[in-house]
């Protein structure tokens, strides 16, 4: 969650009591599986990764664990208190303001669901800013509900501060003419689990997800993917 002017503040006023933040900077080894899955080929480990609007803090934590120099953006400040108590470096929210100052810093920069948060105009503005402070050859990973699927209207209207549909068809235009290269797009990262009720489970889900998404593509003459959430990893080049 990152800065937003045009939001009612009321939307936002505890808001990590509304997502259930309750252990912030905590994650579970299901999530330190996703992570790592996430962040496959990514620099991480003696890296500088930034996490734009790190929200309960997991990821960013899980970074720090894994030997990467972490800085962090929020505008919720319970979660920049809890932060500061643990030396997490801050960058103002509205990083395109100081992308300057941290020219090529960054091997790494990861939004987890932030994207959707931002106007186009914003979401150009902070692409640019996050291309400016990437070393070449640096990786920006997305996640965001997707707009281009009917299983993405749970995600992204089940919160009121989100105020744009996004897809990659829809970032493109916002990324042309910039350093970045797309190298992958697509669902998550899907984690097995660590039991085998759970590795069943889920691949039973994913594997009618991808029937489902075949089918619908097949039916439409379509080649994007159905699931609810997507991630987009840009390089700069």
């Amino acid at each position: 969650m990152t800065s937003d002017a045009n939001t009612p503040a009321g939307f936002y006023a505890d808001y990590e009591s509304w997502k259930g933040w309750d252990a912030l900077f905590r994650y579970t080894p299901d999530k330190a599986d996703y992570f790592s899955g996430e962040t496959r080929g990514l620099a991480i480990a003696a890296a500088d990764v930034l996490e734009i609007g790190f929200g309960s803090g997991d990821f960013i934590q899980w970074a720090a664990d894994h030997g990467a120099r972490v800085a962090g953006t929020e505008i919720n400040p319970v979660l920049l208190d809890a932060a500061g108590e643990r030396g997490i470096a801050l960058i103002d929210a509205d990083f395109e303001r100081v992308a300057g100052a941290h020219r090529e810093r960054f091997d790494t920069i990861v939004a987890f669901d932030v994207f959707e948060h931002f106007s186009l105009d914003e979401i150009l503005l902070r692409l640019r800013a996050a291309e400016e402070m990437l070393k070449p050859g640096g990786h920006l990973v997305l996640r965001f509900p997707n707009g281009q699927s009917p299983f993405g209207l749970a995600p992204q209207h089940g919160d009121p501060t989100h105020r744009s549909r996004l897809s990659r068809s829809a970032l493109e235009p916002l990324v042309r003419g910039s350093a970045f290269e797309f190298v992958r797009y697509g669902h998550p990262f899907r984690a097995r689990g660590r039991t085998p009720g759970v590795f069943l489970m889920r691949l039973v889900r994913h594997f009618l997800r991808d029937v489902l998404s075949a089918c619908i593509n097949f039916i439409y003459a379509t080649r994007i993917p159905y699931d609810a959430v997507v991630v987009l990893v840009l390089r700069k080049k």
